[in-house]
Parts: C-alpha cells; structure tokens; sequence
C-alpha cells in the first residue's frame, strides 16, 4: 500500500537528500512510500487537500522566516489530520499551540528514522481511519446516503423548534449509526478501546473515573447516567456521587487471602461476582472494580477531595459494568437447608 507523504522544503540540496532517504528506505524495506514535493509554501498550501498520510514541513520558506507555520494553520483550519514533522534548521520558529507535530531540527534528524515512523503510524490504521479521506469519512457518506437523508423532513421540524438540540441529536444519531457498523464484532479488542482519555470536558458520567486527594486511590463514578443529567441550573440530580473504589492487584489478592498470580488468573476473566477487570494502558494503570468497597461523597465536597477526572470508560463498557454492578446486589441467596432424618 502506497504511504503518500507531502514534502515541503524550499532549499533544493535538502529536497533532493530527503527524496534520495525516501528512496533508499522503499528499496531496504519492501516499502512504497511516494512523495509530493513542493518548494514554495504557496505551491504547498494549494495541494494540502490531496489526501496525505503524513507531511515534512521545513520552517523557513521565504525571507522573514517561519512560514511553515502557515501551513500547519491552514491544516488545522481545514481539520486536515495527520502526522507532521517539522524537519528545519529553525526549530524554534515553530508555533508550539500545533500539537500534532514534531520538530526535529536539520543535521541531526535521521531521515530513515522519520520515515520508519511514518511506516508504523500508517501501519497502524491511523491515519486511514482518521486522515481527511479516511475510513470514519467513507462511513460518513455512506450513513448520511443511505440512512439520514430519507429522515431529512422530520430533521428540518426538529431544527425549526431547537437548532441547538436538533444538532446534538443528529450528532448522536450519526455515532449510533457508526457505532452499528463497527460494533464489537470481534471476538477480542485492545485495552486502549476500554477508555476516553483525556475525558470530553470535566463533567461527572457513569463510569468517569477520578483519584481521590487523600489517599491516592482511584475510584469509578457508578450513579445511573440519568441521575447525573445536568438541569438547567447547572445541577445534576443525584445529592451524592457514588463511587466504587477501583483496587490494586494487591488488594484484592489481600482479600482473597490467595497469591496474587492465582488472583489475577480469576478476576482478568471475569469470574469472581464482586470485581471488574479495568485494562491497564500506558495513561491508566488499570485495576478492578470492587463492588464490596462503594463509597458515597456529597457531590458539593465532590471537587474539594478528587483530582479533575481522569479519564471516562467507554460507554459499552459501562454497560457490562452496570449490569455486574446490578446482578452482585441483586442476587438473590439461599439459606442453608437442615434436613430432619
């Protein structure tokens, strides 16, 4: 599969030097990397909507100096998602509010190295899910060709009585129709799939998970989702904001009164009522959810003892979470029975 990458670099030595490594690397490799090249940050600017899966961009393209800056700003306005590198001799004239770069600085980047990156973020599927002609906008078209475009006339009446709220809703319309075509149809996913970080905004949801001021602890917000609906006068429902304590290996082996290697093996599947498997990621060190060990904090004292959230579990994972939650007090046990002879 062809890695196509944009090139923009006014000083023909360096052009020429990067192209040659670009060379080099697909003869070594077995790879197939094309390159676009543009010499003048105009020339650049007109061919950004090309579809790239990656961009070198020198700094300094005209006399005044950090013109490439110009480019990342047009990408940003245009939403155009990829990798960058700034490959320059003036790092420093790199606009740092660009987040999504990586400066490197002229005679001591490896080129080879640059290009091996490139390789294993495409690899990854990145940017085929997520770059401007990318998987997500192919979904896209075809949710909004095959299924919103025959609700068109009940979404024009929604829109007429709250454009705002109309917009929200088609909003989650859309993800829900994104999410059908590629539910968790496979048999396995990553830990990474289990978690929104950093969380969307600050907002208390089930499953937002926060680390207490106190004791270092992490702890898993467990109120049902609509007692955390924020009214309109800011405030959510609930008086209390429920939290199960999220324990350590450790911990739970401390409990079960076992060793922690046979601890492990029992609750990463799932097989004790009482805890939840949380995946460990290189943002979250992961634990289990302890449903024995739930505590309740007046939500007004809610910022006052925890850290901002940390990180929001995904919504189909609230819901197995719930549902365990939900069964381990709901069960129902039965007494021993004494049989007369």
């Amino acid at each position: 599969m062809t890695i196509k990458l944009l090139l923009v670099e006014d000083d023909d030595g360096d052009r020429q030097g990067f192209v040659q490594s670009v060379e080099r690397y697909n003869h070594e490799n077995g790879a197939n990397f094309s390159v676009v090249e543009c010499g003048t940050l105009e020339e650049a600017l007109n061919r950004l909507d090309e579809g790239f899966d990656g961009a070198v961009i020198d700094m300094k393209l005209g006399d005044a100096g950090g013109e490439g800056n110009a480019i990342l700003k047009e990408m940003d306005n245009k939403n155009i998602r990829m990798p960058i590198v700034i490959l320059t001799g003036t790092p420093a004239e790199a606009d740092d509010h660009y987040v999504h770069i990586e400066v490197l600085k002229k005679g001591e980047a490896n080129n080879l190295t640059i290009l091996e990156d490139f390789r294993q973020v495409h690899a990854s599927g990145l940017t085929r899910v997520m770059g401007g002609r990318g998987l997500l906008e192919e979904l896209l078209s075809k949710v909004y060709k095959s299924n919103i475009l025959s609700q068109k006339e009940v979404w024009k009446k929604y829109g007429q009585k709250d454009a705002e709220k109309s917009e929200k809703a088609l909003m989650r319309h859309v993800m829900n129709h994104l999410i059908q075509m590629v539910d968790l149809d496979e048999e396995s996913c990553v830990p990474e799939e289990f978690y929104i970080f950093p969380p969307v905004g600050e907002a208390l949801r089930t499953g937002t998970v926060v680390k207490s001021m106190a004791n270092g602890s992490y702890y898993a917000v467990v109120n049902p989702l609509c007692d955390l609906t924020v009214r309109p006068n800011g405030e959510f429902k609930a008086r209390n904001v429920l939290l199960c304590k999220i324990a350590s290996l450790a911990e739970c082996a401390k409990h079960e009164a076992k060793s922690e290697e046979n601890v492990r093996k029992e609750l990463e599947k799932n097989k004790k009522n009482c805890y939840h498997a949380l995946p460990s990621t290189d943002f979250f060190e992961g634990g289990f959810l302890d449903f024995e060990s739930l505590t309740s904090v007046d939500k007004g004292q809610l910022a006052a003892e925890f850290e901002k959230p940390l990180l929001q579990i995904s919504p189909a994972f609230v819901k197995d979470i719930a549902s365990r939650l939900s069964s381990f007090y709901g069960r129902q046990g039965q007494p021993a029975l004494t049989f007369v002879e």
